[in-house]
């Protein structure tokens, strides 16, 4: 007889996704989101069985976020070194269950990271690719590689929520407000063609042509912005106006990247967004480090090679799929 918060599968590989991304580096977001999930009892039931099971391990579980950091060699060295103490029968199944959960949250963590945003999303653009969408009124939006979008359109409101990565828009007019949200803030247009990226801090918000609001969703402070302007928002609040050039701004979509005193972080998070696999940056200095170049996103190793010749970092490729940063 199933008890009555008893985990099934699915709530099971929900709980797996959320302690990998918990244990990793999640935004702001992400935990208001975890928490609203976990309020379900059996969630919060499944996600204490991940837990626990993990932890079971010999300390394995509170190394998990350390994977961001030491290329998950140290979680393979605790297994070796588990197989030799342990010994019986249920020593062996401890051991069979940790490997199994470490393969599901090495899995999830290396090639779906945004496993549950996924599910959320309306539209994904897959890693190395771009997505074009159609809206119901005629609007269009660009997804770039490894991007997400939420859409509700009603006679009252066009809405579409930027969930990751970057979107560039072209809204038809109308007399129905056309709203996109964006980590803690939104945009709001009648007709007109700018481009939103979710970044490590905030948004940042590109005007082409016509006329944006850009506003913070718990806050009454917004700026106009006018073609060629651009707009970050965050944590800390709604940053300057500034001009851009746009050919530069918008390059991602004929698959370049152009950065002009960028953090590296965030310029190698563009390159991930290209890639199969994860990059690993280890340290806080060299991820604020900023750099300024050009890069073409089709060949992303020569984009890797061309970064480090700029900024100067070490770097280790574990097989095809990994990269550390140090």
């Amino acid at each position: 007889m199933v008890q009555e918060n008893q985990p099934d599968q699915q709530t099971e590989r929900e709980a797996i996704a959320w302690f990998t991304r918990m244990n990793g580096r999640p935004s702001r977001v992400d935990r208001q989101n975890f928490e609203d999930w976990r309020k379900t009892p059996v969630h919060a039931a499944a996600y204490e069985r991940v837990s626990s099971l993990w932890s079971s391990a010999g300390g394995l579980g509170a190394s998990l976020g350390y994977a961001d950091r030491s290329a998950i060699g140290a979680h393979l060295k605790r297994i070796e070194e588990l197989r030799r103490r342990r010994s019986g029968k249920k020593a062996g199944a401890s051991i069979l269950s940790v490997l199994l959960a470490l393969g599901a949250f090495g899995w999830l963590w290396l090639e779906r990271p945004h496993f549950l945003q996924d599910m959320r999303a309306d539209h994904v653009a897959a890693r190395g690719e771009q997505r074009s969408i159609t809206l119901p009124d005629g609007s269009t939006v660009l997804l770039d590689a490894d991007s997400a979008v939420t859409v509700d359109m009603t006679d009252k409101e066009r809405r579409v929520g930027l969930l990751r990565g970057t979107a560039y828009f072209e809204v038809q007019p109308s007399s129905i407000p056309f709203i996109v949200d964006a980590a803690n803030g939104h945009s709001r247009v009648l007709g007109t063609a700018f481009d939103i990226s979710v970044t490590q801090e905030g948004a940042n918000v590109t005007l082409a042509r016509g006329s944006l609001q850009v506003s913070l969703n718990d806050a009454q402070t917004s700026v106009v912005l006018k073609p060629g302007e651009s707009v970050a928002y965050g944590d800390k609040g709604l940053g300057a106006v500034g001009s851009v050039e746009i050919s530069d701004a918008m390059a991602w979509r004929e698959g370049r990247l152009v950065f002009n005193n960028m953090r590296l972080s965030d310029v190698l998070a563009q390159i991930e967004r290209n890639r199969e696999g994860r990059i690993v940056l280890i340290g806080e200095a060299l991820a604020e480090r900023r750099v300024s170049g050009s890069l073409l996103l089709a060949d992303t190793d020569a984009a890797l090679d061309a970064v480090q010749s700029i900024a100067g970092f070490q770097m280790q490729k574990l097989g095809s799929r990994l990269v550390i940063i140090r």
